[in-house]
């Protein structure tokens, strides 16, 4: 099954110009489609669901087709691209200076992600919106890289709570987020790439012995191999955040590595991990807009050890091209950012709302959203009150896998004794905004205003 069946001119032109290069006849289809396009801010819409406008707007324009789009929509796709080319530059620049401190104390770093892609596929730091920059480290490098986070000013909102950032050591894969002071840059330490709580074993040590150098913007620095980079992107997918945005990363890094990807090799790196339930997933969902024989291959190699699970929701995602490009659900970050609100305040008002947020939202997502976390054509009758009725189960088990089991609903049980005791204590007169325990405090200990907070909380996804 091709992109190409079911879908019209503009959904096609969005496969074709969220790749990072097209061959001649992919071009030549590209220019072809764009005479064919009737409505361009459909066009645009699709794009900005899919949060790839920026990466369409540069391929639109190296294609030569941008003049073939009406002013208002390039006006459209230009103001996107404006305010990630911003936000990405400040980042960057932030990011520089930290892998320079990085590389002048001998700390091998490797970049993970958008960061690197940029660099080595899209030949562009602006083709997509980036939360961070995300890295990978060994644990022994910890003290040091965190003596440069001091040294830089950095700060890690676990600080800010009262918490320690290493306490994560002891059953996490990565660090608390750590902070530029001006709020321009957010770094993803790592020291793995999934929860050690969920059922999986990566080779980390086989990770790092087929690490190579790169320059990152004249700076020393490094980089998994393809095959490791192809995994990573693979178990990192969100399992319903699954857009054009998303799925480009996996598609594009087979496309440029081509014959170079030793499908043998990361084939045995998914079966020594136990990760064919999400590999097959992600790569079901890539290659349906984005078909290789060799990952056609990969599939049919892959499929007899994935659970009737996995297997039925990759085929219920990719039954339709149309209604994939309109699967990116955003929902589990609202719960994500909520939790975020009830830890960063001990005024039991706040946390009272943040809590709200939390349960409402695993317990009743809005309509569009259950549509898409059930693969549904339209939010409506008896398979809407279906897809409602499956919603928590299908949220909290995307939580279970992320975080484990245990530890999601310890999470939960935390929560609610938290705001229990939070709301008790503001009966007995304690736990007030003024009493310099609220979401005002919590930047004022930043440094920053409560808007910017809530906008750099509010970018995230």
């Amino acid at each position: 099954m091709t992109t190409t069946e079911l879908i019209g001119p503009e959904e096609r032109l969005l496969v074709l110009a969220s790749c990072a290069r097209l061959d001649p006849a992919e071009l030549d289809e590209a220019r072809t489609l764009a005479d064919r396009v009737t409505d361009w801010s459909a066009f645009a819409a699709l794009a900005e669901e899919n949060a790839t406008a920026p990466l369409a707007r540069i391929s639109l324009e190296r294609a030569g087709i941008l003049a073939k789009v009406p002013a208002g929509v390039v006006a459209r796709l230009d103001a996107t691209a404006a305010k990630v080319a911003a936000a990405n530059d400040a980042r960057l620049a932030v990011g520089r200076t930290m892998f320079a401190a990085f590389a002048e104390r001998g700390v091998p770093v490797v970049i993970l992600k958008g960061v690197l892609f940029a660099e080595t596929i899209y030949g562009d730091p602006h083709y997509k919106k980036m939360n961070d920059i995300d890295i990978l480290v060994r644990r022994e490098d910890l003290d040091a890289i965190y003596d440069v986070y001091a040294k830089l000013g950095f700060f890690s909102a676990a600080e800010l709570v009262g918490g320690s950032p290493r306490k994560q050591e002891k059953f996490s894969h990565h660090a608390p987020p750590f902070f530029s002071r001006d709020l321009a840059c957010m770094v993803g330490t790592h020291w793995g790439l999934i929860t050690p709580l969920a059922p999986y074993t990566i080779d980390y040590a086989a990770i790092w012995s087929r690490v190579v150098d790169v320059d990152f913007q004249g700076i020393p620095a490094k980089a998994m191999a393809p095959e490791d980079n192809l995994h990573h992107l693979c178990v990192h997918l969100p399992y319903y955040k699954t857009g054009v945005r998303e799925l480009a990363d996996i598609f594009n890094l087979v496309r440029h590595h081509g014959p170079r990807l030793d499908w043998r090799l990361f084939l045995g790196e998914v079966r020594k991990a136990g990760t064919e339930n999400l590999v097959y997933h992600a790569l079901s969902l890539a290659h349906r807009l984005s078909p290789r024989p060799e990952v056609e291959d990969v599939l049919r190699a892959l499929r007899p050890r994935v659970s009737w699970y996995f297997a039925r929701d990759a085929a219920k995602k990719t039954a339709s091209a149309r209604r994939l490009l309109r699967s990116r659900s955003v929902h589990m970050s609202r719960i994500e950012k909520a939790y975020a609100d009830f830890r960063a305040t001990n005024d039991a008002r706040e946390k009272q709302r943040a809590y709200g947020r939390i349960v409402a939202n695993i317990v009743y997502p809005p309509a569009d959203d259950v549509a898409r976390l059930s693969s549904l054509d339209a939010p409506k009758g008896g398979a809407l009150l279906a897809g409602r009725l499956a919603a928590p189960w299908r949220i909290s088990r995307v939580f279970a896998r992320d975080l484990g089991a245990g530890i999601y609903a310890a999470m939960l049980a935390k929560l609610t004794v938290d705001v229990c005791r939070a709301t008790i204590a503001r009966s007995l007169g304690r736990g007030r905004t003024d009493d310099g325990q609220g979401y005002a405090a919590y930047a004022r200990k930043l440094g920053v205003t409560v808007e910017a907070l809530t906008q750099l909380k509010e970018a995230l996804e």
